[in-house]
């Protein structure tokens, strides 16, 4: 049985529209550059003839990583909760013990995850840590870096 992949309805959005624009603006110009470069033959000396066919394979490589992306994805909706708890979808505020340095993080599948953008995927070390975690609770994580301590200072669905 297939494993299902979390991902929130932005999340499927944004990679079925990336889809759709490889599929219906990028092959079409990618094939009409393959077209163009075959009339000077298929030679392995028709370097333009190699770029355009390599671009090509690339493109189709990332349109089906898209297409089983998309096929293993589970969209989940939000969920409302009688206590904060972290979970797929919450927003967390979270303070580093050791640095005062305080983020925000909405938890989301693997992906959509994106640090620079505030979105942790929940099978990271620092997403799997605050899992099912409350407001207030200290989470200690176990990263690459080293040992860091956490704070949960506020959840939002």
């Amino acid at each position: 049985m297939m494993e299902m992949i979390p991902i929130t309805r932005n999340g499927y959005r944004t990679l079925a529209r990336e889809l759709l624009h490889l599929r219906r603006i990028l092959r079409p110009q990618v094939l009409e550059e393959l077209q163009e470069a075959r009339l000077f033959g298929v030679r392995s000396d028709n370097h333009q003839y190699l770029l355009a066919h390599e671009k090509f394979s690339v493109l189709q490589r990332k349109i089906i990583d898209l297409e089983d992306k998309l096929y293993r994805c589970e969209v989940v909706v939000g969920r409302k909760f009688y206590c904060k708890q972290v979970a797929f979808g919450t927003v967390a505020v979270i303070e580093n013990l050791d640095t005062g340095e305080q983020k925000q993080y909405q938890l989301v599948g693997p992906y959509e995850s994106d640090i620079r953008r505030g979105k942790l995927a929940i099978d990271s070390p620092v997403g799997r840590r605050l899992m099912d975690c409350y407001e207030g609770d200290e989470v200690p994580v176990f990263t690459p870096a080293g040992r860091r301590v956490y704070r949960i200072l506020s959840i939002q669905d």
